[in-house]
């Protein structure tokens, strides 16, 4: 008896080393995702809430990644991660917002909650602008991404061009060999009256140089100024 029980707790201990192995690797997959990958998308466009002017936009995310593999890019079914969040901004002045944003990050059997703070600052009227978040994993800063934010316009207050792009800078130390990640977004805000509100689909690529991998990412929010909407006529 005393054999195998002996035996018995011996499999329990392997389970329990084996289930700590793989949450360990989890989760260190993930620490590298959030560091990194969900971030591409901006949702948002060059112009600011307005002095006093609150904006939020809710959003959803899909992100897809690929390694280069023998020359070839692959992208498994099982490296796509989902997001789900809010933005908030409030207009400081009229050219400097301050934005906070939200973000669960579902990948494979893991989650983790995101948030990011940071300025964002009028360049040219409604055409370019400087945000420059910082992003926290579990109350630990991450990662800064200085971004670069366009807005041309295609129907006058009803359709609008918004490309991006940025640099993804590490807080929390990236390895020797992660190098340079660099990404571009291009995105549309769609509606009857863009002052107010506004559709905004997006696709964005984050490029990871020395590593010769890459992570896509396809997003759409909907951005309701609140402030506008609930103008008092």
């Amino acid at each position: 008896m005393k054999t195998g029980t002996n035996h018995q707790n011996k499999n329990h201990q392997q389970n329990i080393s084996k289930n700590v192995a793989t949450k360990i690797l989890m989760l260190a997959s993930l620490w590298s995702l959030s560091r990194c990958a969900p971030f591409i998308c901006d949702m948002q466009s060059a112009s600011l809430a307005g002095k006093h002017k609150v904006e939020i936009t809710p959003g959803i995310s899909s992100i897809q990644f690929a390694e280069e593999t023998k020359g070839n890019l692959e992208r498994p079914k099982e490296s796509t991660g989902q997001m789900a969040g809010m933005q908030i901004a409030y207009g400081l002045t009229d050219k400097l917002d301050i934005r906070l944003r939200f973000e669960h990050l579902q990948y494979r059997n893991e989650s983790v909650t995101l948030f990011s703070v940071g300025p964002k600052f009028m360049l040219m009227k409604d055409r370019i602008a400087l945000f420059t978040p910082i992003w926290f994993l579990g109350g630990t800063p991450v990662s800064t991404q200085p971004t670069l934010l366009f807005s041309i316009p295609i129907v006058k207050n009803k359709i609008e061009f918004n490309p991006s792009v940025k640099n993804i800078i590490s807080l929390g130390g990236y390895g020797p060999t992660t190098g340079i990640l660099v990404a571009w977004k291009a995105g549309f805000a769609i509606s009857t009256d863009l002052s107010k509100w506004a559709i905004r689909p997006e696709y964005g690529v984050a490029y990871n140089i020395s590593e010769k991998s890459q992570y896509s990412n396809y997003s759409i929010g909907l951005s309701l100024n609140l402030s506008q909407l609930f103008k008092k006529k």
